[in-house]
């Protein structure tokens, strides 16, 4: 039976309703596979949906049943204006992360080099390089998975990057002017409460760290000396109930280092500079 774009939105949000799972997700896939932005859709929403977009659109639905992010999917998420390729190899984008792209972008006008430490899709530091185009980008991952999918955005939006696969410091003997990262900061603790789609399909190895979540952040604070130039600095994303393990941790590894926090949009204290 056929179905305009309008009956078909409403059918698949009473279908993911019914199950408990957020219908935002199939507007999203829906404007993504038709290539069509928000506004669009809404003007089409009396038009008939072609059959195999119908089909294809019942298939999706079925999939984002069972958990699957939208974004997956159809194997792009958006992040800072760009779509960039995803698949279960790395993180999707989160808009909060934005926020902590514009704090460096702003801030390291002049920089001459920058290193992405954990790239995963790239979607930090490609955007760092379309943001200082006088910045000499190196992105790293320990995951060469992760990293392919790197390669991938980086020629589809035609950014000049170095990839290095790297465990943190240990393959980049350089230093650099600034380093920007979102390392895994989660503790297994809170799997409870965790999105199931999350849980479910997104990488684990980007997600999760020991010590309650602060693994990855004490063996960076152990090595970031050696790998930024002086007067250089770190950006770092981390969990808003973690700032007063952070602050203690950076305050014993890196006393000579000024520390500032700063809040997301929601009021939130989730990202940190630390200025050399």
């Amino acid at each position: 039976m056929s179905k305009t774009y309008g009956e078909a939105l409403r059918w698949a949000s009473s279908v993911l309703s019914a199950k408990g799972v957020d219908p935002d997700g199939a507007r999203y896939v829906l404007e993504m596979r038709a290539d069509f932005t928000p506004s669009q859709l809404r003007l089409h929403d009396r038009d008939e949906l072609p059959a195999p977009a119908l089909a294809q659109f019942e298939q999706d639905v079925a999939r984002l049943g069972r958990n699957e992010p939208a974004q997956y999917i159809v194997g792009v998420a958006p992040f800072y204006g760009d779509l960039f390729k995803v698949t279960p190899a790395v993180l999707i984008p989160r808009f909060e992360t934005e926020e902590l792209v514009a704090w460096a972008a702003a801030d390291q006008r002049t920089a001459r080099t920058g290193l992405d430490l954990g790239t995963g899709s790239g979607a930090i530091g490609l955007t760092l390089a379309k943001q200082l185009p006088h910045t000499a980008m190196t992105l790293s991952d320990v995951s060469a998975a992760a990293l392919a999918v790197a390669n991938e955005n980086a020629a589809r939006l035609a950014r000049r990057v170095q990839f290095v696969q790297s465990d943190l410091f240990l393959s980049l003997p350089q230093r650099f002017d600034f380093v920007i990262s979102n390392l895994p900061y989660i503790s297994r603790a809170e799997t409870p409460v965790m999105d199931q789609s999350t849980l479910k399909y997104e990488p684990a190895l980007a997600l999760f760290a020991d010590d309650d979540g602060l693994a990855l952040f004490q063996r960076f604070a152990e090595q970031i000396e050696a790998h930024v130039t002086p007067g250089g600095a770190a950006y770092l994303e981390f969990g808003y109930r973690q700032q007063p393990a952070l602050a203690q941790l950076f305050s014993e590894r890196l006393p000579h280092v000024q520390a500032t926090f700063k809040h997301d949009m929601a009021g939130q204290p989730r990202m940190v500079k630390l200025q050399f």
